[in-house]
């Protein structure tokens, strides 16, 4: 069967991360990406010191994926290696740097941080006329993330320039959000003013600003003996309060839909990207055979519905829509490419085939994720059953849109 999963523990894959091939180091750098713990977040980081040039997407993409999910243990270490990608001329690389330095500032960030932002700025300009370029959807990106990234960074020392960005039509719906970020109450009465704003994008942006402003004083109300306790291992907030959802007490089920398609996908995957849903509904099929359905055929049986909610987190059992869901129908001639109607809901399915569950002991599970009219992708994954537990490795990409 192709696509066997690598059964190598964490430490297995630590110990042949520093002496493997180039082409051992990128695939181990993946799996740590999908499997990782806290551990693996401290090697990736010793790993990017002196990374040969030829790891380094893979290593920055698995430190982008570690680092959302584990605290490090030195936050220097860990800017000592980010800070270089800010000034990549790989702007992939300065988008990705962008968006760790957010998750975890570092006011050694700074001036890095204003030089990409100028950067993007005039790039952005220069591209003004092509809407859709890869080259002004980086920069776009990139400059977002800067711009959160710097108010994240110093807070109130930042807030005259964020102020100053307010003057510029096209900066104004980010600079709003930063005002949210710095979370200086001083600020709170613009911002209920801009949330009337006639520009739809500044109204939603001061929206979410007090909002967060908001969650934050609510938090800091709270009496020490009603503060949560810390996540176990290092492990952020958000990943820790995600690893209670239960989806059924089957092991295999709560590990197709909680671990794999909720944590390693809407988390690792999509939330890297700032691609996640709010909500989305989450549907479990089961295929005859030994070969999984082509998505946009794909009329087979349906086992069971939930509903994920972002804002709690929350899952809650759903029922089974009669008629079931329709299968996603391509409407393009490019291969590998699907394009949706407008009218249908954010959704996972999940097509497993029926004997995996009882005597199999692996199999080709797909995972197609479905988020609205001009985005989504499609995997294969295989799932096998070890001594102990499953384990689960990417076959490949099936489609995306």
């Amino acid at each position: 069967m192709a696509g066997r999963p690598d059964t190598r523990t964490q430490d297995e894959l630590l110990a042949a991360l520093s002496t493997g091939s180039i082409q051992e180091q990128k695939e181990i750098l993946e799996r740590l990406a999908a499997i990782g713990e806290a551990e693996a977040l401290d090697a990736v980081i010793e790993l990017l010191r002196d990374a040969p040039e030829e790891t380094e997407d893979e290593a920055l993409q698995a430190l982008r994926v570690l680092a959302t999910k584990y605290v490090p243990t030195d936050r220097y270490a860990l800017a000592e290696v980010v800070l270089p990608f800010l000034e990549s001329t790989d702007w992939t690389q300065r988008l990705a740097a962008a968006r760790l330095v957010n998750t975890h500032p570092n006011e050694l960030a700074v001036d890095p941080l204003r030089d990409l932002i100028e950067e993007a700025r005039e790039r952005v300009y220069t591209e003004r006329n092509n809407r859709f370029s890869p080259r002004r959807i980086l920069a776009e990106r990139s400059l977002w993330e800067g711009v959160l990234a710097l108010a994240n960074c110093v807070k109130l020392n930042v807030l005259p320039e964020i102020l100053a960005l307010l003057d510029d039509p096209y900066m104004r719906p980010i600079a709003v959000r930063a005002l949210g970020v710095i979370g200086s109450e001083t600020e709170r009465p613009h911002l209920e003013d801009l949330a009337e704003d006639e520009d739809f994008r500044v109204r939603d942006s001061a929206q979410w600003a007090l909002g967060l402003m908001d969650e934050r004083a609510a938090q800091f109300m709270l009496p020490p003996d009603q503060l949560p306790p810390p996540p176990p291992d290092r492990l952020n907030g958000l990943y820790w309060m995600h690893r209670q959802l239960r989806a059924s007490s089957n092991e295999l089920v709560q590990l197709l839909v909680v671990r794999i398609a909720i944590e390693h996908l809407l988390l690792d995957v999509f939330l890297v990207e700032g691609r996640n849903p709010l909500d989305c509904d989450i549907i479990l099929r089961e295929y005859e055979g030994h070969t999984p359905p082509d998505p946009e055929k794909n009329e087979t049986e349906v086992m069971r519905v939930w509903h994920y909610q972002w804002n709690g987190p929350t899952l809650t059992p759903g029922e089974i829509p009669d008629p079931p869901p329709a299968p996603r129908r391509v409407q393009s001639t490019r291969p590998g490419v699907m394009h949706h109607s407008e009218d249908e809901t954010p959704r996972i399915t999940i097509t497993y085939p029926r004997d995996l569950l009882s005597s199999a002991g692996e199999g080709l599970v797909t995972f197609d994720c479905q988020f609205d009219t001009h985005f989504g992708r499609g995997w294969i994954y295989q799932l096998t059953l070890g001594e102990r537990d499953w384990s689960f490795a990417r076959v490949r990409q099936t489609w995306s849109s």
